[in-house]
């Protein structure tokens, strides 16, 4: 509390007397909108002082000691603020009209909030309304294509599924490159759920993670804020390199107590299948590489199993809520209940999620104010075991589904999954793995805080808030015997609970004056959040029989269980001054210092400061009189920030378990030192300067915001290596350095404003990122196993200074060996060629180089929206150009190695009377090398949303459902790519940020056709 008395004692030392007022009238009235309506909330402000009130339910206010002659401005987000003379009068009545373009809209920033007109840094917003556009599990999804700088790829299309977010680019290699979430002032993490323990292990690879934020509602939210520039985000310190998104849930407003239901139901399906060889066409593939008749009379099989239509189902969706809000001018409340659930189109998947949201505010007295904002949710995750790194019998449904013999049938006479024999003993029953595997996670979530507003004198007022967000995830597992993993073992199956607690505490000091044209605003902040996390894990092997699958592991004759626990504590010290001259000349000044225990001892803390300007040019005398440019703004800012996401302990020393050995026939574990401490480890720090542009025309019916930025990243955190003679390869430290550079622009137009109203808003964004340093000794690094390999595909991705990070690496093919040409020892005709980059005569790893780079070279997001007699109907359109994506299926599938199905267009593989340049022979067990012909284009346009809507109008005996609405929509149902996998959105590694671009065959993204209904009484 010492750091709260220190901020208050130095903020009323300098704050001015206030001024006594000189007596006047009381005038009172009444402030309607477009439609005669009372408007609750209006803030109506003595001009030039900070006097005023709000107005009541039915929009009345009253507003005592106006001086003769004094001027009253009326505003409130979405209508024209309107400034009128008093006079002589004692009533003013006003009315209201709509402004979406509104420069007095409030943007809500890092511990405040400031109008359009005032912002000094790069934001982007995104309301409700186009966050109910298209329907969604997870909030992050409406951020898609509808915020510039803002990357969001669905890394997994299944329910709830793994989702990245990059913003401004890759800040990081070994740390978190996801942004910081703060939900009502409650930062959280963007990582994937930290999925919990035990069983076998089938569906808990990257790519299969429930997202941690699809456990959060998105029909409570009110507006996002997307933070991008170091103005903005440097005020949340080392958790700001990634940017920030700032969530506003919905809150009850003073008024008549509205009860609204927002609902829809729809189906949604698979985009599109992949050709793969039919029966007939896998015997004869299958005859030639045995050499043998394995398959007598190929051509009486036809097509055989089609197993993709057995594991793809096309799968309802449907969500509901109900809301009530309203309140007094005293007491407001806001109280939401959801219920969401969409099945995967994959058979026996499945997301389902409750919640419930309660948001207060009370006003005690006329200088304090209490709130609060609690959410609770429980979800269930039935997740389909896709998306793995592995192939072969490791892999997912999906890719069983496309490997597996059309000659093999799904089920036996008694109708349990076959188990595939002989010459397709490693390949999965793709419908075994759906039917036969238990993938089972239940989330529940808590998060709300308390908050108390004091008003301590005029200007000067003081927040504190405690919060919580408390986490718990149960993981029910069990592989039966009819799955080859099971069968090996008698059935394996596990149970784990993995419990993440935090809790936050802040007090926040914010001190406004307003003297004469000078506008100052001081804001202090005090912050200490700790995380807590315990996870625990059983897991049994060797069960009597499948009858119980995981509720009774006792049964299981060898048990193994595990046990983490883990913590973090984070102290911050925030200062931030925004000034304003006239409204034309703009200052924000920002200083942050955090203290993290993740750091080493030498390294506790960290300073991160940001300066910011603007120049409101159109506010300048020489722009007055101009009709074209209604606004023009020129921004600036320079700040630092850091990136704290880093592994938790790896500045100390620690032990690990090494094994068990025998003393005297009794069984030891071992213990070894596992890395050498690094008491100079510290945070990943981006210094980033942004120029930015705003400008309006014609009244602000076209709005442009263009912002140009660089950003670099140092001591990104890397393993260098060290001396043996250390005991150690490696030591973990801050040693490398990437940038990000780009330019983004936003355009909002309204081109017609009558009876038809016609709005376009739309952004493009292009970033460039590359590394510049890796560790001063290295100029590149091939990651291995674990690190950069998909299955036995090892070295898909390479980090090189001067490349991006991400770019895949492998040979360039040269097309086919013929018979003639001069093929090298050990080769024959029809086997792959590869280009010879040296130029030695033999093909080694020195011939490999960079051969895609999977960031875009630019996105795209365009919404249209017509509005005629309660009819509106919107197009949204996003893109992705540019971008590689590596087709990890292509070297299997087209490898010809036998064994597995193949694509259908390997049926024009090379034989001696087809001498094919592209397709080799097929020939057993040969290896295909990655290579140029498997990294595709990966640029896609899709129509993202279409819906046609009606709002019910307020007239005659409908107007107890004035601003219902009805609407159908289609989402997805439209893809131009040539990508030829399932969908170009995908990345199997979720959000590892050396692995970008991989389709390992994971869950593919659906399209969806729903109706819905919005009613509000």
């Amino acid at each position: 509390m010492k750091h709260v008395f220190c901020l208050l004692w130095l903020m009323l030392a300098t704050a001015p007397l206030i001024c006594a007022q000189t007596p006047g009238r009381a005038v009172s009235g009444r402030v309607t909108g477009p439609n005669g309506e009372g408007l609750p909330g209006v803030n109506v402000v003595l001009k030039g002082t900070q006097k005023g009130t709000t107005t009541s339910a039915e929009g009345q206010y009253s507003l005592t000691d106006v001086p003769a002659g004094a001027t009253l401005t009326f505003s409130s987000i979405g209508f024209v603020a309107q400034g009128f003379a008093v006079g002589n009068r004692t009533t003013l009545n006003v009315g209201l009209s709509t402004d979406d373009r509104s420069l007095n809209e409030v943007i809500v920033v890092g511990y405040g909030t400031v109008k359009k007109s005032d912002l000094t840094g790069s934001v982007s917003s995104v309301k409700a309304a186009e966050l109910r556009q298209t329907p969604i599990a997870n909030f992050v999804q409406g951020l898609q294509a509808r915020a510039s700088g803002v990357q969001v790829t669905q890394n997994s299309g299944a329910p709830g599924g793994s989702i990245s977010v990059r913003i401004r680019g890759n800040s990081s290699i070994s740390g978190s490159s996801e942004p910081l979430y703060v939900v009502d002032g409650f930062p959280i993490a963007g990582g994937d759920n930290p999925v919990a323990g035990g069983g076998s292990g089938l569906g808990n690879d990257n790519g299969n993670r429930l997202s941690v934020l699809s456990t959060l509602n998105p029909n409570d939210i009110e507006s996002m804020e997307v933070l991008k520039d170091a103005s903005a985000t440097a005020i949340y310190g080392t958790r700001g390199a990634n940017g920030v998104v700032l969530i506003t849930t919905k809150r009850g407003k003073a008024g008549k107590t509205r009860v609204s239901y927002d609902g829809y139901y729809g189906q949604q399906q698979i985009r599109k299948t992949l050709d793969v060889m039919n029966a007939t066409q896998f015997a004869k593939y299958e005859n030639e590489i045995t050499g043998t008749t394995i398959y007598p009379n190929p051509d009486q099989l036809g097509q055989g199993t089609d197993w993709q239509s057995l594991v793809f189902r096309k799968a309802p969706m449907q969500s509901h809520q109900l809301s009530v809000t309203g309140g007094n001018e005293k007491s407001q409340f806001a109280l939401s209940m959801n219920y969401f659930d969409q099945d995967g189109i994959i058979i026996n998947s499945n997301f389902k999620r409750g919640s419930l949201r309660v948001n207060l505010d009370n006003t005690v007295s006329k200088n304090l104010k209490i709130g609060t904002s609690l959410t609770y949710t429980y979800s269930v995750n039935n997740g389909a075991v896709t998306a793995t790194l592995l192939d072969g019998a490791s892999g997912g449904i999906v890719w069983a589904a496309i490997t597996a013999p059309p000659t093999q049938s799904p089920y036996n006479a008694d109708g349990t999954p076959t188990i595939f024999t002989g010459r397709y003993l490693d390949l999965n029953n793709p419908v075994a793995l759906a039917s036969e595997v238990l993938n089972q996670n239940t989330t529940r979530r808590f998060l709300g805080n308390i908050f108390a507003d004091w008003t301590i004198a005029n200007g000067l007022t003081y927040r504190g808030s405690f919060g919580g967000d408390l986490v718990t995830d149960t993981r029910d597992s069990y592989v039966t015997r009819n799955i080859r993993a099971g069968s090996q073992v008698n059935g394996i199956g596990g149970r784990g609970n993995n419990n993440t607690n935090t809790v936050l505490h802040e007090s926040l000091l914010n001190y406004h004056r307003l003297l004469g044209n000078h506008d100052v605003t001081l804001t202090g902040v005090y912050s200490t959040q700790r995380q807590a996390q315990t996870a625990e894990s059983m897991t049994g092997q060797q069960f009597p029989n499948d009858l119980v699958l995981n509720d009774n592991l006792s049964q299981a004759s060898i048990v193994s269980i595990g046990s983490t626990r883990q913590a973090w504590r984070l102290d911050s010290y925030t200062g931030r001054i925004n000034y304003n001259f006239k409204s034309k000349y703009l200052l924000t000044l920002t200083g942050r210092v955090d203290g993290s225990s993740r750091f080493g001892a030498n390294n506790k803390y960290g300073f991160f400061p940001s300066v910011a300007g603007a120049w409101r040019i159109s506010e300048e005398a020489f722009m007055q009189g101009q009709k074209v440019l209604s606004d023009l703004k020129l921004r600036a800012s320079y700040g630092l920030t850091g990136n704290a996401d880093i592994p938790l302990y790896n500045s100390l020393s620690r032990l690990n378990s090494v094994g068990n050995y025998n003393f005297n026939n009794v069984r030891t574990i071992g213990i070894a030192a596992a890395n050498i401490s690094n008491p100079d480890l510290k945070w990943e720090k981006s210094a980033q300067a942004d120029i930015g542009l705003d400008f309006g025309l014609l009244n602000n019916r076209i709005q442009v915001t263009a912002d140009v930025y660089y950003k670099k990243t140092t001591d990104l955190l890397l393993s260098r290596t060290i001396p043996l003679s250390s005991g150690f390869g490696s030591v973990f430290g801050n040693f490398g350095s990437v940038e990000n550079r780009g330019i983004e622009v936003t355009v909002n137009a309204g081109v017609l404003n009558g009876a038809l109203k016609w709005d376009i808003s739309g952004n493009v964004s292009a970033n460039r990122n590359k590394l510049t340093l890796i560790d001063g000794k290295r100029t590149e690094i091939v990651p291995g196993d674990g690190g950069g390999s998909v299955g036995p595909f090892t070295n898909n991705s390479i980090l090189r200074v001067g490349a991006p990070i991400g770019s895949f690496y492998g040979y360039v093919f040269d097309g086919i060996y013929q018979t003639g040409d001069n093929v090298p020892t050990g080769r024959i005709p029809g086997n792959i060629r590869y280009r010879d980059l040296t130029g030695d005569g033999v093909i080694s790893g020195a011939d490999q180089t960079i051969i895609g780079d999977p960031n875009p070279n630019y996105i795209f997001g365009i919404n249209n929206t017509l509005k005629y007699k309660g009819f509106d109907l919107s197009l949204f359109v996003q893109g992705v150009q540019g971008n590689q994506i590596y087709n990890v299926s292509k070297p299997r599938l087209e490898g010809g190695a036998g064994g597995y199905n193949q694509y259908a267009t390997f049926g024009d593989r090379w034989t001696a009377t087809n001498p094919s340049n592209r397709y080799q022979k097929a020939l057993t067990g040969q290896r295909v090398n990655q290579s140029d012909i498997h990294i595709e284009d990966g640029s896609f346009v899709r129509f993202k949303n279409i819906t046609l809507g009606y709002t019910v109008p307020a007239v005659g005996k409908m107007a107890w459902l004035a601003n219902s609405r009805i609407y159908i929509s289609a989402n997805n149902f439209a893809t131009l790519t040539r990508y030829s996998g399932y969908d170009p959105e995908v990345n199997t590694a979720g959000q590892n940020n050396l692995n970008l671009g991989v389709d390992n065959i994971g869950f593919p993204v659906a399209k969806s056709f729903i109706a819905g209904l919005q009613l509000n009484f």
